[in-house]
């Protein structure tokens, strides 16, 4: 195990899911969005290359990496996707795609049956241009960032328009190209605006609170977050896409502490497809750079944080997803042979990039 912190609270490595594949091997390919289900099982949106249509798919497995199913195909017809975004579960357990070409949102049950889609391409009121991160407010109405239109959207389930809030700009409340969002615990939404390089907080009713960050790579700085996430406790995680990086708030948005990824081997998945065809995984690891590189997060995309407080890391351009725990320890409390190699306080330049 590896820490990232020196300081209450303290995030320790827990483990890794997936490898690069597609069906029907088990495994993912450049996974984008996880959302975790009524029961604790994981539904993960893969969405590769345009042109390779057997990469946009989702995956159903368990946080112990028990795959379960995939579902959904490449297409433009009913239960088909073409450029899947992000995923959320209502209270039923039904699963919400948001699909960036066609500007809809599609729904599944928890078994991967197609149950319908709404949303039409437009920008006017319940209209929808490139929609990207979806949350599930408390009284389960869908909250949809609708990129293209720079605003939030919320709906009910079956797609009835409510509410809207913000347009394009970099003033408070102003979006360019948000991605990502999340409610946390007092019904606040927090959202990632991607082009402005910052998160921004909001009332339930859209009423501006407060941004945390600015343009950057130091900590407390972002280059296109993609993805926010909120503990029971309060703290924000940003995905900060574009320095390969998750940084770590209070409550208050000040900055506590940022990670780089700490996969320190091989995932069940990993390890299975390695046995059956060692002869091609050995050829894939001589073209990897290093195996100190792939410890690292490669744009990773999105996040979710459990009841449990585990949180889960969309590594994209590594086709996993590393997941962290969060214990309210400090370093003195952990015993120093247990630590793995230690984390860099930020990620080499010329690491960025690289792979």
């Amino acid at each position: 195990m590896s820490t990232l912190a020196n300081a209450n609270p303290t995030f320790v490595y827990s483990q890794t899911i997936g490898n690069q594949s597609t069906p029907p091997a088990h495994g993912f390919s450049a996974p984008v969005s996880v959302a975790i289900g009524t029961q604790g099982e994981l539904f993960v949106i893969c969405n590769y290359y345009e042109y390779q249509k057997n990469t946009k798919f989702i995956v159903k497995c368990s946080m112990d990496e028990d795959y379960i199913q995939h579902f959904g195909s490449y297409g433009t017809g009913p239960g088909e996707i073409t450029w899947p975004n992000s995923l959320a579960v209502d209270n039923e357990g039904k699963v919400y795609l948001s699909d960036e070409w066609l500007n809809r949102i599609t729904i599944f049950d928890n078994n991967g049956v197609f149950l319908g889609h709404w949303g039409e391409e437009g920008s006017e009121n319940g209209m929808l241009n490139r929609p990207a991160g979806l949350a599930f407010d408390h009284d389960d109405n869908l909250l949809v960032a609708d990129s293209f239109n720079h605003r939030i959207q919320k709906f009910t389930r079956d797609g009835k328009f409510l509410n809207s809030w913000g347009q394009r700009g970099h003033e408070p409340g102003e979006f360019n190209t948000p991605w990502g969002l999340t409610i946390d615990s007092s019904g606040n939404t927090w959202v990632a605006d991607w082009r402005n390089d910052r998160v921004q907080q909001f009332s339930g009713d859209g009423s501006f609170i407060k941004q945390v960050g600015k343009t950057g790579t130091n900590p407390g700085e972002f280059n296109r977050p993609s993805g926010v996430a909120v503990d029971n406790e309060g703290c924000l995680y940003v995905v900060d896409w574009g320095n390969d990086r998750v940084q770590v708030f209070d409550p208050n948005g000040e900055f506590v502490t940022q990670f780089f990824g700490d996969c320190p081997g091989f995932s069940k998945w990993a390890i299975a497809r390695m046995a059956s065809d060692p002869e091609e995984m050995a050829a894939q690891r001589v073209q990897s750079r290093t195996l100190e590189l792939e410890r690292l997060f490669y744009q990773p995309t999105g996040i979710q944080v459990d009841s449990e407080n585990r949180i889960l890391i969309v590594d994209c351009g590594r086709h996993r997803i590393q997941i962290y725990q969060k214990a309210s320890v400090s370093l003195e409390d952990i015993v120093p042979s247990q630590l793995g190699p230690q984390r860099p306080t930020q990620n080499p330049p010329e690491l960025w990039g690289k792979l």
